[in-house]
Formats: structure tokens, sequence, C-alpha cells
């Protein structure tokens, strides 16, 4: 059972319409970004140009927080959304704390966790730089989560499983490293791929009050972290990018070592490219 939405269904505002579906959008578009309440960083992918001239799909591939808080109303919202699969990146100990249960709409929930367990405050650089360190922490994913990357990647390129969303707990880390390798698979360039990473912080003062009222004790321990490690600096996505393409040529490079097939990407392209 759901719990019950702190507000009525005439208050939830519905997914807003893309006037221009074909047309090329920043990251800044206002159709990017959806009026879900149950989760702060919701936004859709589409509208990207790829090098070839052609654009992402809209409403086919979303980014996400946590879905777990999404009220019964906004899981039919999702589901008015077409969306058939939630990839989750968190860790099991995460999704104890919750995770969305919507097979009763004909939305698939599938377990991809990136990191075997979320980073623990105690080890963190109390001095880090953000850039530096977050960047340095998105590497490290490659190897970790590279059982999970390749996964959702083979996920999201069947054609069964689009329109789809994939989220961790913020939005930010995980779900930021899996945007970055399917719009660069895609076609996307460097800059907007970092600009998509960035809409992020202006999400961060949303998550501190939903926890605030929600969650306390994880509003406590996310204080308890360094800030540095919930910033959402450019840098950061600067620094991964520059990584994957020194250390394996391109992103078609790395998700080849990883054992994703040319098949795997050309379907990937063919679902999510118009």
């Amino acid at each position: 059972m759901h719990r019950a939405a702190a507000h009525s269904l005439d208050t939830v505002p519905a997914p807003v319409p893309v006037p221009d579906p074909d047309g090329v959008a920043a990251p800044d578009h206002p159709d990017r970004r959806l009026g879900f309440q149950g989760a702060f960083n919701f936004r859709d992918l589409g509208g990207y140009r790829t090098s070839d001239g052609r654009t992402i799909r809209w409403r086919t591939l979303y980014r996400a927080d946590a879905l777990h808080r999404l009220p019964d109303e906004e899981l039919d919202q999702l589901a008015g959304l077409g969306v058939r699969a939630v990839l989750d990146l968190r860790t099991l100990a995460e999704i104890d704390h919750g995770r969305i249960r919507a097979e009763h709409l004909g939305i698939t929930h599938l377990h991809l966790p990136v990191l075997g367990e979320t980073w623990k405050p105690a080890e963190l650089d109390p001095d880090a730089e953000a850039g530096e360190v977050l960047g340095q922490l998105y590497v490290d994913m490659l190897d970790v989560g590279a059982p999970a990357l390749a996964g959702a990647l083979r996920t999201l390129a069947d054609p069964a499983s689009v329109p789809a969303v994939f989220h961790c707990a913020a939005g930010k880390d995980r779900t930021g490293v899996l945007a970055a390798l399917v719009l660069g698979l895609l076609g996307v360039d460097d800059e907007t791929i970092v600009g998509d990473y960035a809409l992020t912080a202006s999400a961060m003062a949303e998550l501190v009050e939903r926890l605030k009222q929600d969650r306390p004790e994880a509003l406590t321990a996310m204080n308890d972290q360094p800030s540095a490690y919930l910033a959402t600096p450019p840098e950061a996505m600067v620094r991964f990018l520059g990584h994957l393409h020194r250390e394996h040529g391109s992103m078609a490079g790395y998700v080849s070592e990883i054992g994703v097939e040319p098949e795997v990407v050309e379907a990937l392209r063919a679902n999510l490219v118009a």
C-alpha cells in the first residue's frame, strides 16, 4: 500500500506536453522538469542534439532521484507517461528504505546497483575539492559499477523497456554517470552533457527541505558529509569525461571494454534518437 498523498489530486501538476517534440533543446529547457511532488529531481533527457544532427526523443528517457515517495496519483502520472521500466541504481541497503512499487501499472522495477555500498562520511576527506573528488569517484564507478552500467544500457536498448527512468538516491552521482554514458553514446557533445549534469545543483535545496519533513535522520547523515560531496560542480563531469576520452578513446570504447556489444549501442540509438 502506498502512503497517502499530502495533497489532493486536483493540486498535482500534470506532466507538461512538449510543444515541439522534434526541436533541439538546451539543458534548461522549460519542458525538461516534470511537476512531480514526490521526486525533486525528475527530468526529461529529450531534445538534445546528436552529432549527426538528430535529437533525442522527448518523453522517452528520464533521470531522477529515488521514486519510492511518489504518491498513488503520481504513480498514475508516471504510467501516463508510458514508463515501462524503472532502473534503480541504488545499493541493496538503500532499497531496504523503500522502492517504487508500480508493477500493477505495468512498470517493472530493475535493481542495478552501481555501488556495493554508499560512501561513509567518516571515510571522506573534509578538505576535498568538489570537482576533483567527485570526478575521481565517478571514474571509480566505471570499474566497480561496470556490470550495472552494462545492464542498464542493455535494458534501455530493448524497445520493450522504454519509455524508462533511471535513478539513484539524489539523482546526482550514479545517475549522472549513467546519463553521461547514454548521452555520449547517442552522440551528444561533452558541453551539453556537463550542462545536463549541472542542473541537479538547483534541486539540492529542495532535497534538504524534503528530508527535513520526511526523514530528518537522513538529513543528519547527509549533513555529516563534507560539503564537497553534496555539490554538483561542472568540473566533476569535465574530469570524468576527460578520463573516458583519454583512457578509453570514447564512450563506445569504454562500453565495448565492459562487454556491451555494438548492436546494443545501435539499438540504444534506434530507441532514443528521433
